[in-house]
């Protein structure tokens, strides 16, 4: 009896609208009055014992706990984020550009709901408004798409702290420079034509050297320079794609991690300190390898 007390105590802050005067009394009486409250029992609650009161205030949160809201307490998130799921829908899936918008939200400390989404489960806005396209963020009723435009939208209206101000560079010259890592990874990855192979990890290994170039440019220890940017959490969900499949399906370690000799040193520190940040490991942005392979097993048609 004592424990359930205890838990109801606990509910007390989130059913403040729900209780009556009458019913807070009967929630803080307990057993040698220590809780008891002032102004003692109402008419109604004369020559009731404790354990019948204890019955009432049980039953009475046990009818609240019924509606959806009960448990919901302060401010409800401006913001919506529908992302590509797992494959049952419980969990997000593996999409980089997704889970570039939740490090922009995260580190911009925002409160946001995310929702991932079934291809088969996308609700109506998003498929007649937007041809399905995710990540799609819904603002205060307002919903776009385009994860880029989406960071940018959002570096407007929350501008601390600032995730656009330019050092050597401005995040959109950077992300200009590196515009094909992704597009290289994927046709890379992909590829099961034994012909154009050593093509497409050339074209990749060029990008990465790219990269290295930028960040060894760099005065600071991030590719605009010494603050973090949206550049930097635009790369390094794709950086983190890269790491996992070219060893997955290629066998081939470009961060190598903790070896006397690095390929490409700038890249290599740079990335291990990326997927280090606490918002990449936050467990509402993260997904595993095996998520990530999974992803690509798909798009390969393995």
């Amino acid at each position: 009896m004592i424990a359930n007390l205890f838990i109801f105590v606990l509910c007390v802050t989130s059913i403040s609208n729900v209780l009556s005067f009458s019913s807070w009394n009967k929630l803080a009486t307990r057993t040698g009055s220590s809780l008891s409250m002032a102004g003692g029992r109402s008419p109604a609650e004369k020559g009731k014992s404790v354990r019948t009161m204890y019955k009432e205030v049980r039953n009475l949160i046990n009818d609240r706990a019924l509606d959806p809201a009960f448990f919901e307490t302060g401010a409800k998130p401006d913001i919506e984020l529908y992302c590509k799921s797992n494959n049952d829908g419980s969990q997000i899936g593996d999409c980089p550009f997704a889970q570039f918008v939740q490090l922009v939200l995260q580190k911009k400390g925002l409160m946001y709901n995310i929702h991932p989404t079934l291809a088969t489960d996308k609700p109506a806005f998003l498929v007649e408004k937007h041809e399905g396209k995710m990540p799609c963020l819904v603002h205060k009723g307002e919903s776009m798409t385009d994860s880029l435009a989406i960071a940018e939208f959002l570096e407007k209206m929350y501008p601390e702290p600032n995730l656009s101000r330019a050092g050597l560079f401005s995040y959109s010259e950077v992300m200009q420079k590196t515009s094909g890592f992704f597009p290289a990874l994927s046709a890379y990855i992909k590829n099961k034509d034994e012909t154009v192979e050593e093509s497409l990890k050339a074209d990749i290994s060029a990008q990465l050297d790219i990269i290295d170039e930028v960040l060894r440019s760099s005065p600071g220890k991030y590719l605009c320079g010494i603050e973090m940017s949206l550049a930097d959490l635009y790369l390094t969900p794709q950086l983190f794609h890269a790491y996992v499949t070219m060893d997955h399906f290629k066998g081939i370690d470009y961060l190598r991690f903790g070896a006397a000799e690095m390929v490409r040193p700038a890249l290599e520190m740079y990335a291990a300190k990326m997927f280090d940040l606490p918002e990449f490991n936050n467990k509402r942005a993260y997904y595993n390898c095996d998520a990530v392979v999974n992803g690509w097993k798909k798009a390969r048609g393995d």
